[in-house]
């Protein structure tokens, strides 16, 4: 099984839990996991967005590509329109750039704020959200941080616990403790293993549980709801492996629809 596919069916698990409202996904892994929870258990969130990854009848697309789909959308809401009518509560499963152990996390960018290395996007709808999660795909302690860099927003001051997740493990943000607590691992690291790989001291549940492998009945719904593998991007940082995987992406879209339903 894939890091990609665990990962997805490890938010698809939790995403069942979270109270119906309006979900925004930063992630293909984090889309496809809410798109497993609709389908096989019963989870109540609706996706947000532009394209097929938040169509329930359609499929995981880098972007807004309604060439993909049988249905032409009548009308669009903005970003802050979702705010006004859509469904509460609201919830994203973001991917910053670093997370610390305080449950700050960062979107805005690198080094020195006032003279970044590298400039984000920002915050978009992080301040605002009743409930931030984060997905990292890649366990990595250059983004799982003692201090983030810059502080976009902070998930200790949420009701809700915010849940961690990455290719090796789900944390869970304990208000109690200050500290995130380890839930759930990957059966091919041990403690000792996944703290050398991460930048903040964290805590371990006395329930402490394996990572679950996707069951047959979700593996079966991937090609229909990700059949150009966008899951897969999360984990590719080289930048020519990422255009190669593009190219792929564009050529299946292709195959899938006709080429000439696809603007040149």
């Amino acid at each position: 099984m894939s890091r990609a596919d665990r990962l997805s069916w490890t938010i698809a698990r939790h995403a069942r839990h979270l109270p119906a409202g309006t979900a925004f996904t930063a992630s293909s892994s984090a889309t496809l996991g809410v798109r497993l929870a609709q389908q096989l258990l019963g989870c109540r969130l609706s996706l947000w967005g532009h394209g097929g990854a938040y169509d329930p009848a359609g499929i995981l697309s880098l972007n807004a590509r309604p060439w993909l789909f049988n249905k032409r959308p009548h009308a669009r809401v903005t970003l802050p329109g979702v705010f006004d009518t859509q469904s509460e509560p609201h919830a994203l499963l973001a991917t910053p750039a670093q997370v610390d152990g305080r449950a700050n996390a960062n979107l805005s960018g690198l080094g020195d704020p006032s003279l970044p290395k590298v400039a984000f996007g920002g915050t978009r709808g992080l301040p605002d959200a009743r409930a931030v999660h984060f997905v990292l795909p890649v366990h990595s302690a250059r983004q799982l941080v003692e201090k983030v860099d810059f502080v976009s927003t902070c998930a200790a001051t949420r009701d809700t616990p915010s849940l961690l997740f990455t290719e090796l493990c789900v944390m869970r943000w304990s208000h109690e403790a200050g500290a995130w607590t380890l839930e759930e691992i990957a059966a091919e690291i041990d403690i000792d293993g996944l703290r050398e790989r991460t930048g903040f001291d964290f805590i371990v549940s006395d329930g402490l549980m394996p990572i679950e492998d996707m069951p047959d009945a979700a593996r079966a719904l991937l090609p229909d709801i990700d059949p150009l593998g966008l899951r897969d991007l999360d984990f590719i940082s080289d930048r020519p492996q990422l255009l190669d995987a593009f190219q792929r992406i564009y050529e299946a879209e292709a195959d899938l629809v006709g080429r000439d339903r696809v603007p040149r």
